[in-house]
């Protein structure tokens, strides 16, 4: 009678019809026993009709619990049904559940044994890592890693901060540097934050202004490796010739405006380049003011970098593909200037004498990454388990709500199964283990360095600890007194999207409004992006008068206009729509607070989870559990002996049995 443990019933009573069941489990039975008048006791229940031979297991099993029989089918918590008065079907009433009708219990195969091991599991899994641990005694593997992940992962980001602040920064002084070098008359109030400006745009005016720009640029040009104080070179072909600059013309096909007002201009566009010589005033003599659009000087330039913090390591080689920009595009006579100059690593080759040294911090920093790598996949394998055992969990109780009350378990009831904070877990362990990859690749100099290489891997490394940090919030949650903030939010988020898509829709019409009749005379609203930052700030009172008094027009009715437009907006959003979003949140935290004080609603699920009275100190949460280690299956241990320890232990179901 061994073979019939409470695991095999278990897995399988939910999925079966319990006529079946019930038929299976008289046949194996019979076919493992020789006394064939235990067998005819039983085959009367089997030749009655389904419906019969159900209810009168049940009647045989209330029978014997009323005459004493309970270690045969007896529940861990209940004290037996009363044989004087009928049972009440009130199961379910509890606080918080008034107006709605109690839950009715239809005759099933599950028996008051089962019940009570379904709510120690739902139990469990509802419960803390301290609860948890008490309960099985296991060591709270996801919380120990993910406590380890976060400083290995903070570590790993400071120093790639440092790094990437420093890249960041040559590159930006770099071009700095070039700009003062190139650009004739350039002066460093250019350089400022473009609000509030300080200084006009960088341009030419004249046709002499731009020949002078172009002249200087290539004067300059030619004495860059003894001219510059950095060590920036020309490069060379293989015959030691310096390469030359090239000018690039975009204009119209045709554009020509006659003395009697008419014009002949065929709007296609064509670019050509030229290659400038020594001779510079015969390339611009052949320039066509009238089709050019945008005038550009291209020339490479070499850099080498050894950084001064990190000294350990060789330096870096970079190519800088200088364009410098004469944007006439508009046709308006400002002809803007910009320039624009990339990096991009090469590997060169030298003596550097400190390769010791170089070697032990690479080592170093690879040993970070590949850990940190393997502890995020770690993690997200963890928390996949858990996710998997949750949808597990919720099958079987959506099952045996409906089988035993007649009833699906409600949406939220079933969404408490998925726990955000592990699905939150898991996006941040993979943004780090992509991140930490490029910063292995970046450090190893596999992968260039380069601007948008570190952005990337900044992307990555910045949003996963940022993730990772967020996901403490659900260790400080399980202390009730820190709980108040996460239980307000996740209350008030219904009602807080339903209340901004009305304020966005009305945000968005000033938005539009604000950025086609002000966006030609003010600085803030020029663009849609720049719009919607503009009165974002506003909403939070930021720098309100500049804002009104940056308008610049003649015009007395767009004057007048965006002093209405912007007294309505700042009216109506910091005084209605603000104080009503607040509102709205604070009314959350006082109920949230009630709570506290008066107790929690519970939900049906919760109500038949708080019947369970088993402590995380009781002995049944160890004796049921079949689970493995998770330690042991990730490095390949089988623990099948688990099940082999479970599979001869006696329950209800064998007793059953045995005393047919």
């Amino acid at each position: 009678m061994n073979e019939f443990s409470f695991f095999a019933c278990n897995e399988n009573i939910i999925d079966e019809g319990q006529t079946e069941f019930t038929h299976r489990l008289h046949k194996e039975y019979c076919h493992s026993h020789s006394d064939k008048s235990v067998c005819r006791r039983h085959t009367h229940a089997g030749s009655v009709s389904g419906s019969h031979r159900r209810n009168a297991e049940l009647d045989n099993m209330a029978a014997d619990n009323c005459n004493g029989n309970r270690e045969n089918y007896g529940s861990i918590n209940d004290q037996g049904p009363n044989c004087e008065t009928p049972p009440r079907d009130d199961h379910f009433h509890a606080e918080g559940t008034t107006g709605k009708p109690p839950l009715k219990r239809v005759a099933s195969i599950y028996t008051p044994y089962m019940e009570d091991r379904l709510r120690r599991r739902l139990k469990f899994f509802f419960m803390g890592p301290d609860e948890k641990f008490r309960a099985r005694r296991k060591c709270p593997w996801k919380l120990l890693i993910q406590i380890v992940k976060i400083i290995l992962i903070t570590v790993q980001l400071i120093q790639f901060g440092f790094t990437r602040s420093s890249f960041v920064e040559y590159v930006h002084r770099t071009g700095v540097a070039l700009k003062h070098l190139y650009l004739m008359e350039w002066q460093s109030t250019y350089e400022t934050m473009p609000y509030p400006s300080s200084s006009g745009p960088y341009a030419v005016y004249n046709i002499v202004s731009l020949e002078k720009h172009i002249k200087f640029v290539f004067d300059i040009h030619k004495k860059t490796d003894t001219f510059a104080i950095g060590s920036l070179r020309l490069p060379k072909d293989e015959n030691g010739t310096q390469r030359s600059i090239l000018m690039c013309l975009t204009e119209y096909k045709n554009g020509t405006i006659f003395d009697n007002d008419t014009y002949s201009i065929d709007p296609k566009i064509s670019k050509h380049c030229v290659l400038l010589d020594n001779d510079v005033s015969q390339y611009l003599n052949l320039i066509d003011y009238d089709r050019l659009l945008i005038l550009e000087l291209e020339f490479s330039l070499k850099a080498y970098r050894l950084e001064m913090n990190q000294r350990q390591n060789p330096p870096q080689c970079f190519n800088v593909n200088v364009t410098i920009t004469f944007d006439d595009s508009n046709k308006d006579g400002q002809m803007l200037v910009s320039l624009d100059a990339p990096l991009s690593e090469f590997r060169c080759k030298g003596d550097f004498f400190n390769e010791e040294a170089a070697e032990a911090a690479k080592n170093w920093l690879i040993v970070l990454d590949s850990m940190i790598i393997f502890l995020t996949c770690v993690s997200c394998i963890l928390c996949l388990r858990s996710l998997w055992r949750g949808e597990k969990l919720k099958r079987a109780t959506v099952t045996f709500f409906k089988k035993r009350y007649g009833k699906m378990l409600s949406f939220s009831d079933r969404m408490e199964f998925l726990n955000l904070w592990y699905v939150t877990i898991i996006i941040n362990d993979v943004m780090t283990v992509v991140g930490s990859a490029l910063k292995l690749q970046l450090e190893t100099r596999n992968l260039k360095s380069s601007s948008n290489n570190y952005d990337m891997c900044a992307i990555m490394l910045g949003t996963g600890t940022l993730l990772a940090w967020l996901g403490v919030l659900r260790y400080i949650g399980f202390f009730k007194t820190f709980n108040i903030v996460i239980l307000t939010l996740k209350r008030a988020a219904p009602n807080m999207v339903r209340f901004l898509v009305c304020a966005l829709i009305l945000y968005a019409g000033f938005m539009f409004c604000g950025w086609v009749v002000i966006g030609p005379y003010h600085i803030k609203f020029h663009s849609l992006s720049s719009s919607s930052e503009c009165l974002f700030a506003l909403i939070n009172g930021d720098d309100m008068f500049v804002t009104f008094s940056a308008t610049v027009t003649n015009n007395d009715f767009i004057w007048y206009y965006s002093r209405i437009y912007l007294y309505l907006f700042i009216s109506l959003f910091i005084y209605a729509v603000l104080n009503l979003f607040m509102a709205l949140v604070m009314e959350t935290y006082e109920t949230i607070k009630e709570y506290y004080e008066h107790g929690f609603p519970k939900s049906e699920l919760f109500q038949y989870i708080d019947e369970c009275k088993d402590t995380p100190q009781s002995s049944l949460y160890r004796k049921e559990d079949s689970s493995c280690n998770p330690m042991s299956i990730l490095f390949g241990f089988c623990c099948c002996w688990k099940r082999k320890k479970h599979k001869g232990t006696m329950n209800e179901y064998s007793n059953l049995i045995r005393d047919f």
